[in-house]
């Protein structure tokens, strides 16, 4: 089996702590060889510095930032190898990609700049000649190709895989019990002015007379309020148990529809609730979510085989990391 060549003690304390070891002779050209090809230094440098930005990490990162800096550098690393490797791949079955595709892949990326001169210091940012981004090019749709090809198989979900998930999932695919109701909230002072419970209970108690005498909750909630949901009448919409404060989802529950609840308190104030309606818990039939159970298992194959095709890859391969990851292009 071939893997990732080590190098003395530290390699393997750098390999338990983050999946990455070093191999002998740093080279301050190159950042990893894979099966024999190098990656610079340079190129790594873009790579990451692209991937940072995806997740949303600026650059310049604050000293309590830098565990985070070397998890994504880790991170990236591994996102390269597997891309290189995918790339290899392609190119062994003989997978070819014409001056055309390129052309037409070029042309779709330029479309958001103004003009070639702002695209080419795009490309100079990213370490990147017109020449060397063609090929890189080349290599991701001859990427993409391959990758397409090894999902195929998955793309097909028969009526009896489809009918086999839904029996074996059928308590994912039930819907819990759920109640809508409406409510009226008077809500405690702001922090630090002292609240004066015994007339909030008692300004709350005279709306509750007046609902139980008959008049409209919505109407009273949309005077009465301090909620945001006054301007539907009180209207919270459906919820499942967990998803409110114990308190207000104890009282909700516990009511019949057309029922209205005593005072309740919550750490937002007191409030009264009418139940609206309550839907049943209940397992969603098989012909409401036939496609869009059929495009789930789709999603879950075509990940599965993707993840398989990479770990096998990764098997095969020689890989060598030729830089301390931590300290590989600092900016």
């Amino acid at each position: 089996m071939a893997g990732v060549v080590q190098r003395s003690a530290l390699a393997l304390i750098a390999l338990a702590l983050g999946g990455l070891v070093y191999a002998q002779g740093y080279n301050p050209g190159n950042a990893v060889r894979i099966n024999g090809v190098e990656i610079s230094n340079q190129r790594f440098d873009a790579f990451y510095t692209e991937y940072r930005r995806s997740k949303g990490v600026a650059v310049g990162a604050r000293g309590d930032q830098l565990e985070l800096m070397k998890q994504l550098r880790r991170e990236a690393m591994d996102l390269m190898i597997e891309q290189q490797l995918i790339i290899q791949a392609a190119a062994d079955k003989g997978i070819e990609v014409s001056d055309e595709e390129i052309d037409a892949e070029l042309a779709r990326i330029k479309e958001p700049f103004n003009d070639d001169d702002e695209f080419r210091r795009r490309l100079d940012t990213e370490s990147y000649t017109e020449d060397s981004y063609r090929e890189h090019l080349r290599d991701m749709i001859a990427a993409k190709r391959y990758l397409d090809d090894i999902r195929l198989e998955a793309m097909t979900v028969s009526d009896e895989e489809l009918e086999q998930y839904y029996r074996d999932n059928e308590r994912r695919l039930t819907l819990p019990e759920q109640v809508r109701v409406r409510h009226i909230l008077l809500s405690w002072k702001p922090l630090g002015q002292p609240d004066d419970k015994k007339a909030l209970h008692e300004q709350m108690q005279t709306i509750l007379d007046k609902a139980r005498a008959g008049e409209d909750f919505a109407g009273l909630a949309t005077e009465y309020s301090d909620d945001s949901t006054r301007v539907n009448g009180g209207d919270v919409g459906f919820f499942a148990r967990g998803q409110m404060v114990p308190a207000f989802e104890a009282a909700a529950f516990a009511l019949q529809p057309g029922e209205i609840s005593d005072i309740v308190e919550s750490p937002y104030g007191v409030h009264i609730i009418k139940l609206e309606e309550r839907q049943e818990s209940r397992l969603l039939p098989l012909d409401e979510i036939r496609e869009k159970l059929r495009a789930h298992i789709r999603d879950e194959k075509l990940a599965k085989v993707e993840a398989e095709e990479k770990a096998r890859l990764r098997e095969a391969a020689e890989i060598e990391i030729l830089i301390p990851i931590e300290s590989a292009g600092k900016s």
